[in-house]
């Protein structure tokens, strides 16, 4: 990519007294460093122009040839506060020209292409009718259109990639919220088992305790605990239960009753033997 560097301060320089001392010594290495400049040897040539800048700060041609010098080192960032200091002692609307011009310049090769479109207008408002300025302007104006088209499709990239991201994430979340959801159910179903199987253990184990002999009547030797014995059958006015002693007595009677006619039986069969006997014995005697 080609730029066109304007150049100035190469043309010779009267050395008058009227200048004063420091003038004077600033122009001569003026005279120095442009020597050096068309050698190529642009490191003395800014050795130069920097003593020609200290002994006269307001020169023109010391701060803008120090900013070519520097330029063509590939030192821009450098070049440009030189540049600018050229444009604002700058008393011509040419130097003024120039200054803007190479500015325009170092902004293009720092890929600054906003400052360069910038710095091209204000060289061609000095001289709107240099083919070199107009051009560099153009192609600045290019460059930047481009640079905000890239960064256009960049942020759209960018944007495509965060609503991916997001997407991502967002499926992401979900999947987690459904395993923990499923998780949940998972162990909500098994509290209930767990809750069912105990309820079923505790019945089961109701059902056998109903089913033993309560503790204390083992073998029919106690009496046993509690006080689950039979009720009583109560009858009469008063309550009194003497029924049930009646009862008591009348079996007694009953059994004592059925031993005597068991007795009187027994009694009636063997005077009925011995009456037998005796009937045979008689016989045999006739």
């Amino acid at each position: 990519m080609m730029y066109f560097l304007k150049q100035i301060g190469f043309l010779g320089i009267m050395l008058l007294s009227v200048f004063g001392y420091s003038q004077s010594k600033a122009k001569s290495y003026i005279i120095e460093g442009n020597e050096y400049y068309q050698k190529g040897k642009f490191d003395n040539a800014e050795v130069a122009y920097k003593k020609a800048a200290m002994e006269d700060p307001t020169s023109v041609k010391a701060n803008y040839n120090l900013g070519n010098a520097l330029f063509q080192q590939k030192r821009y960032k450098e070049s440009i506060a030189h540049y600018k200091r050229s444009a604002e002692v700058s008393k011509t609307n040419n130097d003024k020209h120039l200054a803007y011009h190479n500015l325009g310049n170092a902004f293009m090769q720092e890929k600054d292409y906003q400052n360069a479109v910038d710095n091209y207008k204000q060289a061609l408002r000095n001289d709107p009718k240099d083919d070199a300025t107009r051009y560099n302007y153009a192609l600045a104006k290019k460059m930047l259109e481009k640079e905000r088209e890239k960064q256009k499709d960049q942020n759209n990239k960018d944007n495509k990639d965060q609503n991916k991201q997001d997407q991502n994430n967002q499926q992401k979340q979900q999947q987690q919220q459904n395993k923990q959801n499923q998780q949940n159910q998972n162990n909500q179903k098994q509290n209930q088992n767990q809750s069912q199987q105990q309820q079923q253990f505790d019945q089961q184990k109701q059902q056998n305790q109903g089913g033993n002999p309560k503790a204390g009547g083992e073998n029919g030797n106690n009496k046993g605990q509690g006080n689950n014995q039979s009720p009583e059958i109560k009858q009469g006015n008063n309550g009194d239960g003497k029924e049930q002693d009646n009862a008591k007595n009348n079996l007694g009677d009953g059994l004592l009753k059925a031993l005597q006619n068991q007795e009187a039986k027994t009694q009636r069969k063997i005077i009925q033997q011995k009456a037998e006997k005796q009937r045979t014995t008689t016989s045999k005697d006739w």
